[in-house]
C-alpha cells in the first residue's frame, strides 16, 4: 500500500517529495506498518502528510475557490456584501471592574492594535480580506508580530487562506498550522503560537469546508448558462429559424452556397447589414422552428435564482443583495435583523477568537475583553436618535453650540448653555414638540387601543364598511389640511414658484410620523375586523390568537403607506409648477387630485389590513387553505377569473399576491381592491 502522496517530484537518493515540496525520508516508511502511526510520526517531525483516506483533490480547494471568487458574480456579490458590513465594525476594549461595572480602555496596546493593526494598513482593509478568506475557504489566519512602527508595538498580518492549512490530531482538534511560502520550504508551526485563526467544520481534519464545494453544482449550472448565452450572442442567433429550399430546386454549387451563406450571415452577425431583411432566392422560405425559444430560457430569473441560493447559503436575506424584490416594510425588517440573526453568529465567532487568543497574548492575567460595537451599525437616523435621547433624558440634551457644530456652522458666543423651555419640567414633557396635537388632527375616540381580550369580538368594533369609511374620511380630511397649509405658504411667495423642499419636504419626517400613526390606528381596527370574521366561524374563543401580535407588522405597513403618500404629494406639487400656465392654479389642481386620491389609498390600505388580520387569525386557528372571493362593484377582470381559487395558507395566488391588497404586489393588482378571503381546514 502506498503511503506517500500521489504527486511526486524528482528527489535525491532515499527521498521523496510531497505535493508541497517537503522532502520525506523514504526509510521512515519501513519503520511503520500502520499508516496512522506513520502519519503521527511525520506530523511530529513537522511534515504534513495527507490523510490516506482523503483524496488529494480535496486539497485543491484554494485554486477552485479563487476561480469562483473571480468568475461567479453571485458569490462575489454576497461574500463582498457580508465582508463589507462586518469589516467596518468598531472593536472596543473594556475592563471588567465588577459584575455591574465596565470601563472602556483606549490606551492599552490591545486597543491600539485593533485601531491600527499595522503601519499604513486600515483595520477595515485587513479584516475585509480576512473575512473573504473565511467566507470563501471556511478558514482564516492572522499572525501577531512585534512592530516598531505602530503605537501598540504589535502588528497583525493576514495569512492568505491559500497559504495555510490547519493540521489536526485524531480527534480533529487543531494541532499545528501548515504555512506555505513562495520563498522557501513550507513550515509547520505547533500550537499554541502567535497566530489568530479559525476554521469551520470538516468531515475529516480541522481545515474547514469551503461553501464553494457545497455550491459547486449550482455555480456550475450558472457558468454553463452564461457560456451558452455568450455563444448565442457571438453566433448572432436572434430567432430560431431555418431556411427551406424547394424540393425541386437545382443543386447548389459549392461557390453559390458559400456566397449565399456569407450574404445571409451579414444580416444576422455583426456586419453593417445586421438587423436588416435578407433577400432570399426564388422559392426559399424562412421558417420558424419551436425547438428553441430564447424567451423560454428565463436567463434573468436564472441569475436571480443563483443569487438567492448563494445568499441563502450564507444565511442572508436575498432582498438585501437585490436577488429578490422587497418592499419598504420587509427591507427595513431585514436590515434590523442583519446584525442580529444574520451576521450575529459571525460577529460572535470572530469576537471569541479575539478574546480567547489575542487577549491572552497582549494582556495575560488581566480583566480585559474585546467586544464589537454593534450599536454603531444599529444606530438610527439623526431624527430617530434625537427623539429617543430626548425622551430618555426627559429634557433637551444639546446646546445650541453643539447643534451648530452638527450643521458645520461657525461658533457663536453665548450658545454654550443648555436651554430648557419653560413648558418642559423634570418628569413632565421631554420636549416642547411633545405637546398634544390639535383636536382636528386627533383620531376619533374609537381609534384608541381596543380591548385585547379573547372572550369575544370587542363591542366598539364596527363592520368593515363602517371602519373603512371612517378611515377614508379621516385620511381625506388630513390630506385636505396639508394641502391647504401648503397653498397658504405658497401664496405668500409673490415673486414666483416657491422652493417646495423648504415648504414641504423639510417638514416631511414629522408629517410622515403623524400620517403613519393615523394609518396604523385605523389599520389595527380593520385587521381585527378581518380576524374576527374568521374567529367567529372557526375559533370563537380566539384560542392561540392575540391581536397584539399584529401590531408590529401593521406599524411597518403604515410607515410604507405614509412614505408612498408623502412622496406622491411632493411629486404632484413639483410637477404642477413646471406645467404651462399659472403655477398657483396648477398647484391647486394638482393638490386637489392628491386629496381625492386619499380615498383610494384608504380603500387599498383597508383591504390589506383586513386581509392580513384574517390571515393571521386563520393561521392561529389551524386553517390550512385560503380562497379568493372577488368583491366590489367593478372588479378587475383578473380578480373575477380568480374568484373561488384556493391555495395553501402559506402560498400566493395566481396574481402573485398573498391576500387582497398585498403591498408586495403591483398597484395595478391592489389599488382600490375590495376582494376578500375565505378559509378552510384540510379534511374539515
Amino acid at each position: 500500500m502506498r503511503w506517500w502522496p500521489r504527486r511526486r517530484k524528482a528527489a535525491g537518493p532515499g527521498q521523496v517529495i510531497d505535493q508541497y515540496g517537503v522532502p520525506v525520508l523514504a526509510k521512515a516508511a519501513e519503520q511503520f506498518a500502520d499508516l496512522n502511526q506513520l502519519g503521527t510520526y511525520l506530523s511530529a517531525a513537522g511534515i504534513r502528510v495527507v490523510d490516506p483516506g482523503v483524496p488529494l483533490a480535496n486539497y485543491s480547494d484554494t485554486a477552485a475557490a479563487a476561480r469562483v471568487w473571480e468568475t461567479q458574480p453571485s458569490v462575489r456579490k454576497v461574500v463582498d456584501y457580508i465582508a463589507r458590513q462586518l469589516c467596518t465594525f468598531p472593536w472596543h476594549v473594556y475592563e471588567r471592574v465588577s459584575d455591574t461595572d465596565r470601563r472602556r480602555v483606549t490606551d492599552h496596546p490591545l486597543a491600539q492594535l485593533l485601531g491600527q493593526p499595522g503601519p499604513g494598513r486600515s483595520p477595515s482593509r485587513l479584516w475585509h480580506a480576512t473575512l473573504v478568506d473565511w467566507l470563501i475557504y471556511d478558514r482564516w489566519c492572522v499572525q501577531v508580530l512585534p512592530s516598531a512602527d505602530t503605537a501598540s508595538g504589535w502588528e497583525l498580518r493576514r495569512k492568505p487562506a491559500r497559504r495555510f492549512h490547519v493540521l489536526a490530531d485524531d480527534d480533529d482538534q487543531p494541532m499545528a498550522l501548515y504555512l506555505i511560502s513562495s520563498r522557501g520550504p513550507a513550515q509547520t508551526v505547533m500550537l499554541p503560537a502567535p497566530y489568530l485563526f479559525d476554521s469551520g467544520y470538516a468531515t475529516i481534519g480541522a481545515d474547514g469546508t469551503s461553501p464553494m464545494t457545497t455550491l459547486q453544482q449550482i455555480l456550475a449550472e450558472q457558468s454553463e448558462a452564461v457560456e451558452w448565452r455568450r455563444q448565442v450572442w457571438r453566433n448572432g442567433a436572434r430567432v430560431p429559424t431555418v431556411i427551406e429550399r424547394p424540393a425541386d430546386a437545382p443543386s447548389w454549387s459549392a461557390t453559390a452556397k458559400e456566397r449565399f451563406t456569407a450574404a445571409f450571415n451579414a444580416f444576422i452577425g455583426r456586419a453593417g447589414q445586421a438587423g436588416g431583411t435578407p433577400i432570399l432566392e426564388d422559392g426559399m422560405r424562412l421558417v420558424t422552428v419551436n425547438a428553441f425559444n430564447p424567451m423560454e430560457t428565463r436567463d434573468i430569473e436564472g441569475r436571480q435564482l443563483t443569487d438567492a441560493e448563494v445568499a441563502s447559503a450564507y444565511h442572508i436575506a436575498p432582498e438585501l443583495v437585490g436577488a429578490r424584490e422587497g418592499t419598504f416594510s420587509n427591507i427595513d425588517a431585514f436590515r434590523q435583523m442583519l446584525y442580529t440573526i444574520n451576521l450575529g453568529p459571525y460577529v460572535t465567532q470572530w469576537q471569541d477568537v479575539l478574546n480567547s487568543m489575542l487577549v491572552p497574548m497582549l494582556a495575560p492575567g488581566s480583566n480585559l475583553y474585546v467586544e464589537a460595537n454593534l450599536e454603531a451599525k444599529l444606530r438610527g437616523s439623526f431624527t430617530e436618535q434625537a427623539s429617543l435621547l430626548q425622551t430618555a433624558v426627559g429634557a433637551p440634551y444639546m446646546t445650541r453650540a453643539e447643534a451648530r457644530a452638527v450643521q458645520n456652522l461657525p461658533h457663536v458666543e453665548g450658545t454654550e448653555e443648555l436651554v430648557t423651555p419653560l413648558n418642559v419640567l423634570v418628569g413632565g414633557l421631554a420636549s416642547p414638540t411633545d405637546t398634544a396635537p390639535k383636536s382636528e388632527d386627533q383620531p376619533p375616540k374609537a381609534l384608541g387601543r381596543l380591548r385585547l381580550v379573547k372572550a369575544g369580538r370587542p363591542d366598539d368594533l364596527g363592520t368593515f364598511d363602517v371602519e373603512r369609511d371612517a378611515f377614508a374620511t379621516a385620511l381625506t380630511s388630513w390630506a385636505q389640511r396639508q394641502a391647504d397649509g401648503l397653498l397658504d405658504r405658497a401664496d405668500a411667495k409673490a415673486d414666483g414658484p416657491p422652493d417646495f423642499y423648504d415648504l414641504w419636504a423639510a417638514s416631511s419626517p414629522e408629517r410622515q410620523q403623524q400620517l403613519a400613526a393615523l394609518i396604523q390606528g385605523y389599520g389595527f381596527r380593520l385587521a381585527q375586523v378581518g380576524a374576527w370574521d374568521v374567529l367567529g366561524v372557526w375559533n370563537p374563543e380566539a384560542d392561540g390568537w392575540d391581536p397584539a401580535v399584529m401590531e408590529a407588522w401593521l406599524a411597518k405597513a403604515a410607515e410604507s403607506h405614509a412614505a408612498q403618500y408623502e412622496q406622491a404629494a411632493y411629486a404632484t406639487a413639483t410637477a404642477a409648477v413646471r406645467e404651462d400656465g399659472d403655477w398657483r392654479d396648477n398647484l391647486r389642481d394638482g393638490l386637489k387630485s392628491w386629496v381625492v386620491g386619499a380615498a383610494v389609498r384608504a380603500v387599498t390600505a383597508s383591504t390589506e389590513a383586513r386581509s392580513f388580520g384574517s390571515h393571521d387569525a386563520a393561521g392561529a386557528s389551524g386553517l390550512t387553505h385560503k380562497v379568493w372571493r372577488t368583491g366590489g362593484k367593478n372588479p378587475r377582470a383578473s380578480h373575477v377569473r380568480m374568484n373561488g381559487d384556493s391555495v395553501e395558507l402559506g402560498q400566493t395566488f395566481a396574481n402573485g399576491l398573498r391576500w387582497p391588497g398585498d403591498a408586495n404586489g403591483d398597484a395595478d393588482e391592489t389599488a382600490n381592491c375590495n376582494c376578500r378571503l375565505d378559509y378552510t381546514r384540510e379534511g374539515g
